[in-house]
């Protein structure tokens, strides 16, 4: 086995200075020096402070640094006794491996020697040598615990990123084919559906494409992700800017994925039907997105200046789709929703972040 990996075991007295090092198919330049003499100069540094880290709390794991041949490796180690014990690989994996290999230079903690005279039991003493030998084992297979996990947790960190990038690659193919198929609309009703579907693809894909290049598994800075959202409706569905004018004035805020989903949605309904219904032949005005934190979490609010709602419209009755949808919406995060018609139209919603 030694062979397949490339790494690197060392035993370190207190200080630093390199005791033992055992190489498994890595070619390290070193010599019998300090622990962070093995480093280039932008590491060692950081080399001291993962050793300080040790001797303060008993273990460090996963700490990157660059050897004196550029070479990138992960170290963890720990402190038994009065020596340190790291290992040191390009991958996680083959730490976890070199570190099963070195496990016999890594000594039980020592005999606890009985003073001449004690008055203490001789069963008390040893006692106290089995539980220290005790705690150096759990020491140890904490050590390998931790790496085992990290190295799960890293794949999938990976797994999910690769859902998203395909989740986001077959929606843009969905939107893509809505947009060719929209040619062939001649209905201008028809061909405002055709737009609207593919908005919706459109939007899911954005929020897929910020979950799979942040890395992040649940939380979106959704600050950004909503300048780009009404930014691309605004270009999708007016052609013509000096009529209708967009205002944005939206905080930075990471939010759960659980509460993007529903909002974005939301953002797309309420943006397409001021485009649609507000700004009959040919009137100009502005739509205006407005996010904001609340004394007790967020509000997001939409206003155009156009003709407004009817009347006799009830938003919380009527049973178009649109509405329909913005409602369930509203609901399934627990949101305030409120619809005015002073002037133009404000839809605004009051809701907290869903895992608060």
């Amino acid at each position: 086995m030694a062979d397949e990996i490339e790494g690197v075991f060392l035993i370190l007295k207190r200080d630093g200075t390199i005791e033992k090092i055992t190489g498994y198919g890595a070619d390290i330049p070193h010599g019998m020096g300090s622990f962070a003499g093995l480093m280039d100069h932008g590491s060692q540094e950081k080399a001291s402070n993962f050793l300080d880290k040790i001797r303060k709390n008993g273990a460090a794991y996963n700490w990157e640094m660059n050897l004196r041949n550029l070479k990138t490796y992960h170290f963890s180690g720990f402190l038994d006794s009065d020596r340190i014990y790291v290992v040191g690989s390009p991958s996680r994996e083959d730490m976890i491996k070199i570190y099963h290999l070195a496990e016999q230079y890594i000594p039980p903690a020592p005999e606890i020697e009985i003073p001449e005279h004690a008055e203490v039991e001789k069963e008390l003493f040893n006692e106290l040598t089995r539980l220290n030998n005790e705690l150096s084992a759990a020491q140890r297979e904490l050590l390998k615990k931790n790496l085992e996990l990290q190295r799960a947790l890293e794949e999938k960190e990976m797994l999910l990123r690769e859902i998203n990038h395909r989740v986001k690659n077959n929606l843009m193919i969905i939107s893509s084919i809505l947009n060719i198929q929209s040619r062939y609309v001649k209905d201008r009703d028809d061909l405002m559906l055709f737009r609207e579907a593919q908005s919706k693809a459109r939007a899911m894909a954005m929020l897929h494409e910020r979950l799979y290049t942040s890395g992040k598994e649940r939380r979106v800075d959704f600050g950004e992700y909503l300048r780009g959202l009404v930014r691309d409706l605004y270009h999708s569905f007016i052609q013509d800017s000096g009529r209708i004018g967009l205002e944005t004035d939206i905080d930075d805020a990471e939010l759960d994925i659980n509460t993007v989903v529903p909002l974005a949605l939301i953002v797309n309904e309420v943006f397409t039907n001021a485009i649609k219904h507000g700004f009959p032949e040919g009137r100009g005005g502005i739509i205006r997105v407005s996010f904001k934190r609340s004394d007790d979490g967020y509000l997001l609010e939409i206003f155009d200046n156009g003709v407004g709602l009817p009347e006799d419209f009830d938003p919380m009755s009527t049973s178009t789709m649109g509405m329909q949808l913005i409602r369930s919406l509203s609901e399934q995060m627990n949101g305030d929703l409120k619809i005015e018609s002073h002037g133009g139209t404000r839809v605004s919603i009051e809701f907290r972040d869903w895992n608060h």
